[in-house]
Parts: C-alpha cells; sequence; structure tokens
C-alpha cells in the first residue's frame, strides 16, 4: 500500500520537475533561447496531478508486480515501464508525421526518473547485519 502512496505523491511532481525544470532548460540553453525557468509553474500542479496521476498508479502496479515475485534489477525495469508509458502515446504522433527528430526519444525520461526514483524509495530496507 504504501508503494501506491509513494508513486501516485512523488511521481508526477518529479516528473514535471524533470519535464520544465530541467529538460525544457537544457533544451532552451542549446537552441540559445532565453532560460524559461519559472517558480509560477508550481500552478500547474493539480493538473500535473490529473495527468500523472495514472502512468504513476500503473508503474507502482508493475514495481509491485516485480518486488512480488523478487525480480533482480526491478529499479532499472520499473524506469523502464516509466519510460515506456510516457512515450507510447507520443510516439503515434511521431509515426504520423506530427513530431519530428530523435529528441522526441527524451520525453520518455518523463516518466522514466521519477519511476526509477519511486521504486528506489519504495523499496523494502534490509537492517543493517550488527543492529
Amino acid at each position: 500500500m504504501t508503494r501506491f502512496l509513494i508513486f501516485a505523491a512523488v511521481a508526477p511532481p518529479l516528473g514535471f520537475v524533470v519535464a520544465f525544470w530541467v529538460m525544457l532548460q537544457i533544451a532552451n540553453w542549446l537552441a540559445g533561447g532565453p532560460t524559461t525557468f519559472d517558480v509560477a509553474q508550481i500552478m500547474m500542479l493539480p493538473t500535473i496531478y490529473l495527468v500523472g496521476l495514472i502512468p504513476a498508479l500503473l508503474a507502482a502496479w508493475f514495481d509491485h508486480a516485480l518486488a512480488k515475485h523478487n525480480a533482480s534489477h526491478r529499479i532499472a525495469l520499473t524506469a523502464m515501464f516509466g519510460y515506456a508509458i510516457c512515450y507510447l502515446p507520443l510516439a503515434v504522433v511521431f509515426w504520423m508525421g506530427s513530431a519530428h527528430g530523435p529528441d522526441v526519444l527524451l520525453f520518455g525520461l518523463v516518466g522514466a526518473v521519477p519511476s526509477a526514483v519511486c521504486s528506489w524509495l519504495a523499496a523494502e530496507r534490509q537492517a543493517p547485519a550488527g543492529a
């Protein structure tokens, strides 16, 4: 249960940070444009939760299934699943020709990074051997 709460609470705002405060700033810097960092973007947080809650819960369900089966490389697999659920809707636009270039592949990072971080946070910690 805590796994789903962690994903629901942390993944949408972390995806926002990755998209708007990291990737967008790097893209603007590479294009030679002005920075668009603005704290007022925080007002988008309710919309971020509306858009990001379903993918976050899907990633939590996938991570839960991996943890239940004691899968190795669970964090990496959850990150790949998060990448897929964020990129696949955009892949249709890419195949239709509306989006161009290989930079479209970077949109999957908006789901991969939060999925990996939440999977790591939801991991059950082992007590130290001496404790």
